[in-house]
């Protein structure tokens, strides 16, 4: 069979399309939690029930979208290129809100952030599947379908550089209005509304004159969730995602945890320490790039994704010992490079393990090809979003209990937020020792856990090599 695939243009296109998504992603995942409770004050109680719930609900449908575009996969293509503007203009609308009062509580203002919130997740799944199985369609060559699924990591590195501007500019904005609440909410709107537009246009650029050369067969069976249960390796992808839930605790929190222990909201040291932090995630991304394919290539997708995730207990649990005996002392430099250390060497554990859980999944849409002759491709890939949706429920919800835990509400978040503005450093007050812990905590301590617990449903597994399938 001859090969047919993608020109360096269309990829190219895609690399840009799958930018602009991780704009948006990025703006909402690295942003909106923090907004919600420490700029418009919605009790940390609340904002753990609208982020888990509604990334929990989100995570649980994405099964279902992925079976709905299984029956119209011709269509994939073309929520690419109906969505990028809708979900742009919600990402927005998202930021459009009131600011809660708890003396006065107005709870439209928790509703509308959790409907706002909800249709957002809805829109962006019509996009996200399509996006991450977009790469099976173009190619017929698996060499080429694997290069640029490695590639992936391109839009998590676009998303993670928006992470590192909208808070360091929309606090910088924030000081020119008057550096209140008020001020900081149409700050953040202000850069969430540029950034939104930037990843619109990026996005609709994905499918600009590409070629679709697979065409994937129509699926009128009722009962595909028979997948899950019949793909082995697909069951264990599905087992390993949801125990590593976890690992995704960093993303969560490390918004407040710069804003509060480094940075007290200073718009400069903000972006440094978001830069040291997110840094790790950076570099890992980089590595997986050129690293995960030959690695997997060597010694198997089973080896190298335990391996990654076994790894990755370490750096967390030293990191947090480390913290525990230098709680006032993280922002001099020997503290700072032990840090960046332990957060390079996890970041590339996790990257490569994502990339690699990539290639277990289309491991699985091969196995099932060759089982029953059938590509459910949509399907398998919203397994991935789903797999992601969850963890960052999870995280949320776990974060919210460990908030709830040591008593901060959104009074204290106000207090802290006044102290800051009358010059005061939050890690050197012993009355905010209880918050700082607890986001060192939050940021390492998880993480472990859900690296160990991810592994146990492959230390039996087989990889599936090209023999076999």
């Amino acid at each position: 069979m001859n090969n047919k695939t993608y020109s360096k243009r269309e990829k190219q296109m895609y690399l840009a399309g799958l930018s602009g998504q991780n704009i948006l992603y990025g703006i909402i995942t690295s942003t909106l939690a923090y907004y919600m409770q420490f700029t418009i004050l919605i009790p940390a109680f609340w904002v753990g029930i609208i982020i888990s719930t509604a990334r929990i609900f989100d995570a649980v449908k994405d099964p279902f979208i992925g079976i709905f575009m299984n029956k119209k996969p011709e269509r994939i293509k073309k929520y690419l290129q109906i969505f990028p503007i809708p979900t742009a203009l919600l990402t927005v609308l998202c930021f459009v809100n009131g600011i809660y009062n708890e003396k006065n509580p107005d709870f439209l203002i928790i509703i509308f952030a959790f409907v706002t919130y909800i249709l957002w997740e809805l829109l962006f799944t019509f996009t996200d599947i399509p996006i991450n199985a977009y790469p099976t369609l173009i190619t017929n060559s698996e060499s080429d379908r694997n290069a640029l699924l490695a590639l992936r990591p391109v839009g998590a590195i676009v998303c993670s550089l928006c992470t590192l501007i909208v808070q360091p500019v929309s606090f910088a904005l924030s000081g020119v209005m008057g550096s209140n609440s008020k001020s900081e909410q149409k700050a953040f709107i202000c850069t969430v509304l540029v950034l939104s537009i930037l990843g619109a246009c990026l996005f609709q650029m994905t499918t600009v004159k590409s070629k679709q050369f697979i065409e994937l067969k129509t699926e009128n069976d009722k009962n595909q969730f028979r997948y899950f249960i019949k793909n082995p390796i697909l069951k264990k992808i599905l087992l390993s995602g949801i125990l590593g839930s976890l690992r995704s605790m960093l993303g969560v929190v490390m918004t407040p945890l710069v804003n509060y222990y480094f940075a007290s909201k200073n718009p400069v040291l903000s972006l440094f320490y978001t830069v040291v932090l997110g840094a790790g995630s950076f570099i890992g991304m980089i590595v997986s790039m050129c690293a995960a394919p030959r690695l997997s290539a060597l010694y198997g997708n089973r080896n190298v994704y335990v391996f990654a995730n076994i790894i990755n207990i370490f750096p967390n649990v030293f990191l947090f010992v480390f913290y525990m005996f230098s709680k006032e002392k993280m922002t001099d430099i020997p503290s700072l490079l032990f840090m960046f250390v332990c957060l390079v060497i996890s970041g590339i554990c996790l990257s490569v393990s994502s990339t690699v859980q990539t290639f277990l999944i289309n491991d699985a849409v091969d196995y099932e090809a060759k089982r029953s002759g059938k590509r459910p491709v949509a399907l398998f890939f919203s397994c991935q979003t789903f797999l992601v949706k969850i963890a960052m429920g999870i995280s949320s919800l776990a974060a919210s209990m460990g908030y709830s835990f040591i008593g901060f509400s959104s009074e204290q978040a106000n207090h802290i937020n006044l102290f800051i503005s009358g010059g005061g450093i939050p890690r050197l007050n012993h009355e905010f020792e209880p918050l700082m812990t607890m986001l060192f905590f939050l940021a390492t301590i998880p993480a472990a856990i859900g690296s160990g617990a991810c592994v146990t449903p492959f230390i039996k597994h087989k990889s599936v090599r090209k023999k076999e399938i």
